[in-house]
This record gives C-alpha cells, structure tokens and sequence, in this order.
C-alpha cells in the first residue's frame, strides 16, 4: 500500500485486494469509522518497530499532510476544529467520535517528528491535535447529559448551533478520553485530567 498511496496522502475505504494489481476504490476518505485505525497504525508501527521501519512515517506524514489540507475544518459560529469526510471529491460535515483519536495522534506525531518538536510541520500537529481533542471535549460538554453523540454534524444546523447530533447513541467509545490521556502525558497541561474527570462523572450519572 505505500507505493499505491494516492497524490493527496488519503487512502480509500476500500481496497480490492483479490487481483494481480492492487486497486483503490476512490470514492470515500475518512478519519472516522472504518478508516481511524489504519492511519494510527502507520505511526505506531513505526514507534514500535524502534523508528527504524521509514516507510511508515513517510506514509502518516504523507495522509497527515492531506488530512490537514482537504480535511480539517472550522465550524460556526465559534471556530471548532473538526475533521470531515471526503465522500466522492466533496466534504461531508460530519466527525464520529471515533475520529476523536486523532488528537492524541497528532500530539504523538509531533513529539516524535524526526524533524523535531519544533518543526512546522510538528507545531501543526501540534496545534490542530490541542485543538481537535477540545472540539471532542465540547462534543460531550455541550449536551445535557454530558456525553458525546457517536456521530456528531459541523453544518450549522439548527442555525447558529456548531454542534448537532447525527446518531445521538452513545457507545462508550474511549477515543476522547485517549486523546486526553496522551496530551495530559506529553504536555503536562492538567486541563486534560480536569476534562476527563468531567466526562466520567457524566458516565457515572
């Protein structure tokens, strides 16, 4: 798959494997369900294997730059930073909560970008993962209940709302509280324990 990586760094759901030459179906990309895995492998497989294995922080540093350019997104009216989907060359204006991994991942790729902690492309990591795992906290903070829909929409709608919910299930997922954990570990920032600690007692209720 690293020699089939399309231009843009973002693979496919799906890949048609039972042929000579390998094929990606094009039509949607994702860091939300079904896809979220596959990106966090490629950089963990990477720290695991001792950094020594390149090709799978070429291929995360690659998805990474095109998840940053076509996908990252601001919501209104407040800015929150959310992923969207990329479904036959449009966005949807959705993120399941499964993409709320993806905070934590950015901080680790930062942290261990071979270019170092201050490189460009680490502080964008950086800052979209900070800024990410907030847009997940409010997920949670901003219902009644104190817990997150599975899927949640970024369209404005009802108007002037940031945040509605698409599948209003909650699920137990842990990607939000992933993210915190990492970025409470990396950082040092105790606002990431105090919003953990918001979301669990939301879960006791």
């Amino acid at each position: 798959l690293a020699d089939k990586q399309p231009p843009n760094g973002l693979y496919p759901l799906n890949v048609q494997n039972d042929v000579t030459d390998i094929r990606l179906d094009a039509s949607k990309s994702t860091l939300g369900g079904n896809g979220d895995s596959f990106y966090e492998y490629m950089l963990k497989t990477w720290i695991q294997g001792g950094k020594k294995e390149g090709k799978y922080r070429k291929m995360f540093d690659k998805a990474m730059d095109g998840a940053h350019n076509e996908l990252v997104q601001k919501s209104s009216p407040d800015g929150l930073t959310y992923v969207a989907d990329l479904q036959s060359n449009h966005l949807d204006h959705k993120m399941d909560h499964l993409a709320c991994f993806m905070g934590g991942l950015w901080a680790l790729g930062a942290y261990t970008n071979p270019d170092g902690l201050d490189s460009p492309k680490a502080q964008r990591d950086l800052v979209h993962g900070k800024a990410i795992t907030y847009t997940c906290y409010q997920m949670y903070a901003r219902f009644p209940t104190g817990l997150a829909p599975e899927i949640a929409r970024f369209d404005g709608n009802p108007k002037d709302q940031d945040i509605s919910a698409q599948v209003s299930a909650y699920l137990l997922r842990p990607e939000t509280v992933e993210s915190l954990f990492i970025l409470n570990f990396l950082t040092g920032d105790p606002v990431y324990r105090e919003w953990g600690w918001e979301i669990f007692q939301a879960i006791e209720r």
